[in-house]
C-alpha cells in the first residue's frame, strides 16, 4: 500500500500493510539504490553499467513478488532510462502509480542542503513533480529522502514545509560513525557534545520530530548505521557495492534469523514506537533476489518465537506507522553539522557558478515577467533550470568527483547551463524599456605615503600599511576602533585533508596555521576609477603570489573586497578579521533559514556553511555583518574574530601522510577561476535582522550580473512586485509551472512565535485573485484581497503565493 496518498488508521495501515494486530516489534526493511548522477563515473558511463541492468532486475523483481517495494530516491537516472527505453514506460508507469516503484521525494537529484540556494533546491523538486506530471505519473510524495547528503541545513523542515513535503529520511550526521571513513574504530563513536550523540545515546531514538527556527516541522528518520545496513541480509561478507558483493550469497534461514537478530539488537534501543526500520540499498546496487519470499520465511519459522515481525515496504510507510506514536517522540531543532567541513570551500568555482546561474535565471524569470503578465514559456530557461537542479546534487556542487569527472561532465553542464542563463537575461531585458545607470559614485578622501593608505568614508575610516603585510591595520566607526588586529589577512593552514574534510577532521589528519599575509612585506597601490577607490595590495604567501583589492565609495558603509590566487598544495588559505567584539556566536543564513551557531563544535576552528552573510555582535557595540558571494566556509577561531575560507587546495585525504581511506577515493585540484568577492559593514547595532538585506551590501556582491553600463537589473526588478513590510522580501517572480498566474516567492526571518500579515502587489497591475500554495504550485487556500493587493500572512520564513491578474 501507498502510505502517502491516504490517511488510514494504524490499524487499517497494520491490514494494509500484512502486519498482525498482535506483532508488537515490526521490522520494515526498505529497499532502494543509491544512484549519484556523477561521483566515480560520469552519468553515461553509470547508465550504461548499471542503472540499465538494475532496472531489468528491479522490474523482474517487483513483477515475480507482488508484495514487494523497490525505492527510487531521486528522478535524474528515473528519467534517462524512460527516455531511452519507451518500450518500458507502460511497465515503469503502472508500477509507479501503484505504489510499488516507490518514489521517495520528487526531486531531479537528492539535493546537498547547505550549499545550493533556498530557490534551487524548491526547483528542483518542482522541476521532477512536474516531469512525473506530464507523463501520467501521479504520485506526489509527503516523503523527501536524503540518504547521503553531507549534513543538513537546520532549516531543513523550512524547506520541506514550503515544498509540501512533511516527512525526512537522513543518514549523515555530526559525530556518527561511517564505514571506512575514520581510523577510529566502530566504539569510539558517537562523538560526545554531537547530534549523532544527542540522538544515539541521550535519547535513543532514530525517529525525531525535527522543527526549524521558523517552527516548521517534518517527522524524521535517521539512519544510524548507513543507509545501506541490511544489504547483507542474504550474504555472508563485507559489503556489496556497484553490483560487486565482498562475499558470498548465504540464503539459509539460519542466515537470515540471525541477520535480522543482529538488525533488531541494533535498531530496538533506539526505537521509542513498535516500528524499526533498515534500509537496503548501497550505490547502484540491484534488488536482493527474492526478499518478500526470504522475509516471509523469517515470518513462518520464526515470528512466533521472536515476536518480531518482518515485511519490505517503504520509509514513507514507516513513518506513517511511526506518526501514530508522535507524542512518545522528541521534538528537536537540531543542527546535524558539521558531518564534514572541507567540502564547504572544495572546487569553489563549481559553487560560485551553481549559485550565479541559479541568481541570473531568476533575475530573468524577473525581468520576463516585467514584460508580460503571463510570460511564455521559455524552453532555453527550462533546460538551465534543469542544470541547475542537477548541480544541487551532493557531489556535485560539493566538489567531492575526481577531476575527469569534473571536467569531462561536471564543468560542461555549467558552461552550458550560464551561457543559457546569459541568454535568458539578454532577451528578458530587451523586452523592457531601457533600465536607468547607477548613479554615479562619490569618492572617498585618501592619502598614500611611505606605504601607510589612510582612507576616511561617511561612514569608516581606515589603514592600511605594507609593513604590514597590506593588512587593515585600523578600522574606526565614529572615531572607534573595531579592530583587535590586522583585518583581511591571510592565514595559509597545513591542510592534510581532501575534498570532503579538512585534516583536523580524521585521526591521522593535520590542520595547523603555517603561513600569515601580515609577516610579508606588500605592495599598496591605489586609484579612483568611476568614483570608487580600488585598492590593490600585491604579496605572497609563502611561494604563491595573492592580489587583494579593496572597493571604497565614500557615501557607502560597505567595505567590499575581493582576492586573487591560488593555494598552494596541501594548503587552505582564510581570510581573518579580529574584531575588538567578544562575540561567542555567529548568526548566518542557510538554506531556507537564519540561524545562530556556536564557536565551536567538534573541531577547533570549526567551519560553517553560510548561505550569504554572516553576523557577529554584541548588544553594547554593535556587528560585523559579512557578505560572502556564494556558499561560505566560514568560522570564529577566537572570540570576536572571524575568518572564511578564500582558496583551497587539499586533493585527497591521508592518513598520517600515507594511508588512504576507502570511503574518500576521489581527488582534485583546487581552482579557484575568478577569485572569491567578499564585503564588511560594520553595523551600528547587534540586531542581524535585515543585515543581510542592506540594499548596498547585495548590490556589492551582484557585479558580475550586470551589463556593461551598469545598471542594477536586480534593483530595477524589485519593484515588479513588493510588499508594505521592508523584512519580507520577494525573492522570485515566475511564470507558473502548474496551473495559471504568477508564483511570487516571499522570504521572511520570522520565529516559531511569530506571524506577520503583509500586502503584497505588482504596480501597474491589475490583481484579479490570489492564492497561497506550496513551492509544488499545489495550492493551499485562496488570501483575500485589499484593493490591488494581496493580503498575505507569513508565519514560515518560505512563502510562495499564486497571484492571477486582470486581462489588459
Amino acid at each position: 500500500m501507498d502510505a502517502r496518498r491516504t490517511d488510514p488508521s494504524e490499524a487499517e495501515l497494520r491490514e494494509a500493510l500484512g502486519i498482525p494486530t498482535d506483532a508488537e516489534t515490526v521490522l520494515v526493511f526498505g529497499e532502494t539504490s543509491h544512484w549519484d548522477p556523477n561521483w566515480l563515473l560520469t552519468s553515461e558511463e553509470y547508465f550504461d553499467r548499471r542503472i540499465v541492468p538494475i532496472f531489468e532486475e528491479v522490474l523482474e523483481a517487483l513483477e515475480a513478488e507482488p508484495r514487494r517495494v523497490f525505492g527510487i530516491e531521486c528522478l535524474f537516472f528515473f528519467q534517462l532510462y524512460w527516455d531511452r527505453h519507451p518500450a518500458q514506460r507502460e511497465r515503469l508507469r503502472s508500477l509507479v502509480n501503484d505504489g510499488r516503484l516507490r518514489l521517495l521525494g520528487s526531486g531531479i537529484t537528492t539535493p546537498d542542503t547547505l550549499l545550493p540556494s533556498s530557490e534551487a533546491i524548491l526547483r528542483d523538486y518542482l522541476i521532477g513533480q512536474e516531469w512525473l506530471r506530464a507523463r501520467d505519473l501521479t504520485p506526489e510524495p509527503r516523503l523527501a529522502y536524503l540518504p547521503d547528503d553531507f549534513g543538513h541545513s537546520p532549516a531543513l523542515p523550512s524547506l520541506l514545509d514550503a515544498m509540501g513535503f512533511d516527512r525526512v529520511g537522513i543518514t549523515r550526521i555530526d559525530g556518527m560513525y561511517f564505514v571506512g571513513a575514520d581510523l577510529r574504530p566502530p566504539w569510539s563513536f558517537p562523538l560526545e557534545g554531537t547530534s549523532a550523540d544527542l540522538l544515539g545515546a541521550q535519547l535513543k531514538t532514530q525517529d525525531f520530530v525535527w522543527r526549524a527556527p521558523d517552527g516548521a516541522e517534518a517527522l524524521c528518520h535517521w539512519n544510524a548505521f548507513t543507509y545501506f545496513q541490511g544489504d547483507m541480509l542474504a550474504h555472508i561478507g563485507i559489503i556489496r557495492w556497484m553490483g560487486m558483493t565482498l562475499g558470498v550469497p548465504w540464503r539459509t534461514g539460519r542466515h537470515v534469523a540471525r541477520r535480522v537478530d543482529q538488525l533488531v539488537a541494533q535498531l530496538k534501543p533506539l526505537s521509542r514506537t513498535p516500528y524499526l526500520f533498515c534500509p537496503i540499498g548501497c550505490d547502484f546496487n540491484g534488488p536482493i533476489p527474492g526478499l518478500v519470499e526470504l522475509l516471509d520465511r523469517y515470518n513462518r519459522e520464526r515470528y512466533e518465537r521472536s515476536g518480531v515481525w518482518t515485511l519490505n515496504a517503504g520509509m514513507d510507510d514507516h513513518l506513517a506507522l511511526v506518526d501514530f506514536h508522535r507524542d512518545a517522540l522528541p521534538v528537536l531543532e537540531l543542527d546535524p553539522n558539521p558531518y564534514w567541513m572541507g567540502f564547504y570551500a572544495t572546487r569553489p568555482n563549481v559553487k560560485r557558478r551553481c549559485n550565479r546561474v541559479a541568481r541570473k535565471l531568476v533575475l530573468a524569470e524577473k525581468l520576463a515577467f516585467g514584460a508580460h503578465a503571463r510570460p511564455p514559456p521559455d524552453p532555453e530557461l527550462e533546460r538551465a533550470w534543469h542544470l541547475v537542479a542537477v548541480s544541487n546534487h551532493h557531489d556535485f556542487i560539493t566538489g567531492t568527483t575526481p577531476e575527469r569527472v569534473y571536467r569531462r561532465e561536471q564543468l560542461p553542464w555549467l558552461e552550458e547551463a550560464e551561457a543559457l542563463a546569459d541568454a535568458c537575461v539578454s532577451r528578458a531585458r530587451g523586452a523592457n524599456a531601457r533600465l536607468p545607470p547607477e548613479p554615479p559614485a562619490t569618492p572617498p578622501r585618501w592619502s598614500l605615503a611611505d606605504g601607510v593608505l589612510e582612507v576616511e568614508t561617511d561612514h569608516f575610516a581606515l589603514r592600511l600599511s605594507e609593513r604590514a603585510g597590506g593588512c587593515v591595520e585600523s578600522l574606526r566607526t565614529g572615531g572607534v576602533e573595531r579592530l583587535a588586529g590586522p583585518g583581511n589577512d591571510l592565514v595559509a593552514y597545513r591542510d592534510s585533508g581532501g575534498l570532503w574534510r579538512m585534516g583536523h577532521e580524521f585521526l591521522g589528519g593535520t590542520y595547523r596555521e603555517a603561513l600569515r599575509s601580515r609577516d610579508q612585506p606588500a605592495r599598496v597601490a591605489a586609484e579612483e576609477q568611476d568614483g570608487v577607490l580600488v585598492i590593490t595590495v600585491r604579496s605572497y604567501l609563502g611561494a604563491e603570489r595573492v592580489v587583494r583589492r579593496l572597493f571604497v565609495e565614500g557615501g557607502s558603509p560597505i567595505l567590499r573586497m575581493h582576492i586573487d590566487g591560488a593555494a598552494a598544495e596541501g594548503t587552505t588559505v582564510a581570510c581573518r578579521f579580529p574584531t575588538t567584539l567578544r562575540a561567542e556566536t555567529l548568526t548566518m543564513n542557510v538554506p531556507g533559514g537564519v540561524v545562530e551557531r556556536p564557536r565551536e563544535k567538534l573541531f577547533a576552528p570549526t567551519y560553517w556553511a553560510a548561505r550569504s552573510f554572516a553576523f557577529l555582535s554584541t548588544p553594547e557595540h554593535g556587528g560585523l555583518a559579512v557578505f560572502l558571494g556564494g556558499p561560505a566556509c566560514v568560522a570564529m577561531p577566537a572570540p570576536g574574530t572571524i575568518e572564511w575560507v578564500a582558496l583551497r587546495h587539499a586533493p585527497l585525504e591521508r592518513a598520517f601522510g600515507f594511508i588512504p581511506l576507502p570511503a574518500h577515493p576521489a581527488s582534485g585540484v583546487g581552482t579557484s577561476e575568478g577569485g572569491f568577492d567578499y564585503a564588511l559593514w560594520l553595523t551600528p547595532d547587534g540586531d542581524f535582522r535585515g543585515h543581510h538585506l542592506l540594499a548596498r551590501g547585495r548590490r556589492a556582491l551582484r557585479e558580475t550580473l550586470y551589463p556593461d553600463d551598469g545598471a542594477d537589473l536586480d534593483a530595477a526588478v524589485s519593484q515588479l512586485a513588493v510588499c508594505d513590510r521592508e523584512d519580507v522580501v520577494v525573492t522570485a517572480i515566475k511564470r507558473a509551472s502548474r496551473g495559471d498566474g504568477v508564483i511570487v516567492r516571499l522570504r521572511a526571518d520570522v520565529d516559531a512565535t511569530e506571524a506577520w500579515e503583509t500586502r503584497l502587489r505588482c504596480p501597474g497591475r491589475a490583481l484579479r485573485s490570489a492564492s497561497l500554495c506550496d513551492a509544488r504550485e499545489r495550492d493551499r487556500h485562496a488570501l483575500p484581497l485589499d484593493a490591488d493587493a494581496a493580503v498575505v500572512s507569513v508565519d514560515r520564513s518560505i512563502t510562495s503565493v499564486r497571484l492571477r491578474f486582470e486581462d489588459p
